[in-house]
């Protein structure tokens, strides 16, 4: 990959596109980069961890089936702590990803709607609340 005045030497990519549906009774997912571990939980039994490699997400707001996919060329999300959309190209340049990484992420979609930029960060419109009633809480563990 020629990526400004640097040569990129890296394993060819696949060159189909990967699509996976995760229907509400999907418990645990294998896929190209991981595991998926999903699990619903009251929010009396939740305690809130701070890592990039869990999604907690308001269970009300989520409607399933979700769609894992690799993310592509136009996908916007509303990062955590964010009220304004972005796009995922902005993103990963603010998160300095190299061209490479970029072409490994995969997203957690709901309705065309990003819920999870997977191993990264969740998007703001479905974050637990205070008022939510149930956690759905999916956590990401690598294979490789």
């Amino acid at each position: 990959i020629k990526f400004r005045n640097w040569f990129i030497i890296s394993t060819v990519a696949t060159s189909h596109a990967e699509t996976i549906i995760v229907d509400e009774w999907t418990r645990n997912l294998q896929f190209a980069i991981g595991n998926l571990q999903f699990e619903k939980i009251s929010s009396s039994d939740f305690r809130l961890q701070t890592s990039d490699f869990i999604a907690s997400l308001d269970a009300e707001e989520i409607q399933f089936p979700l769609i894992l996919r690799k993310w592509k060329r136009g996908d916007y999300f509303y990062p955590l702590g964010m009220k304004k959309k972005k796009k995922l190209a902005r993103f990963f340049i603010d998160q300095k990803l190299s061209k490479t990484d970029k072409e490994k992420i995969w997203i957690l979609e709901m309705n065309k709607k990003i819920t999870w930029v997977v191993g990264y960060r969740i998007d703001d419109r479905f974050k637990v609340t205070d008022k939510t009633k149930n956690v759905l809480k999916i956590e990401l563990t690598s294979t490789k």
